[in-house]
């Protein structure tokens, strides 16, 4: 009974833990951090795009930038097409324009990071016009890239933004790491945290009742 009890907790677990994982993946928050200690220069520029595969076709989408780490908020900020915002309000880019661009001066040494959330129309079409975010490092000439990127275009990551395809259906973001300075990650939903703390305390509770035994 005992053995039966704890096959029975432990495959509970698991499950929780593996919808917790998918449930992960499925966000539409992540997180980016940029390591600039290695860039070999005091200041430059971060330049943060979104743009679709041009005016029309692509459902209408945005971008949030938040939760900025390492901006000074004094710095010059240059931008082009759909931008709005500000560093301590948040910004936040659309992909309706031909070039939605973002050019945010910044001191480098340390990590910067922030937040990026997507949202956006549903696409009924069958055409799935996806909208990509871009990130690139320049130093205070504007022009020299930064972080060594290996994509062609001197990226350093990009997420790419899906709309649904089912009215009250959610997009999908997938990432690409092109440096080796760039971490992009998933932001858990708290409906995440919860049933990755459930299947974390199912795990701990088979674990004492097998060392009781």
């Amino acid at each position: 009974m005992n053995h039966s009890m704890f096959s029975l907790r432990h495959a509970a677990a698991a499950l929780v833990l593996a919808l917790s994982g998918g449930y992960a993946f499925a966000d539409t928050t992540l997180d980016v951090s940029i390591r600039t200690a290695d860039f070999g220069v005091s200041s430059g520029w971060l330049d943060l795009q979104f743009n679709g595969p041009g005016v029309g076709l692509a459902p209408a989408a945005t971008v949030t930038l938040t939760d900025f780490v390492g901006f000074d908020a004094g710095a010059q900020v240059i931008t082009a097409g759909n931008v709005g915002g500000s560093l301590a309000a948040g910004y936040v880019i659309g992909n309706d324009a031909g070039w939605n661009d973002l050019f945010h001066a910044v001191s480098y040494g340390n990590v910067l990071s922030f937040k990026v959330t997507f949202a956006g129309d549903v696409d009924l079409s069958g055409n799935i016009g996806q909208s990509i975010f871009g990130i690139l490092a320049y130093g205070p000439d504007q022009t020299t890239l930064l972080g060594n990127p290996a994509s062609a275009d001197g990226t350093l990551g990009t997420i790419t933004w899906t709309p649904a395809t089912v009215v009250g259906g959610a997009g999908a973001v997938d990432f690409a790491i092109h440096a080796s300075a760039i971490d992009i990650a998933p932001v858990p939903e708290p409906s995440a945290w919860l049933m990755m703390g459930i299947g974390a305390m199912l795990v701990a509770g088979a674990a004492r009742r097998r060392a009781a035994r």
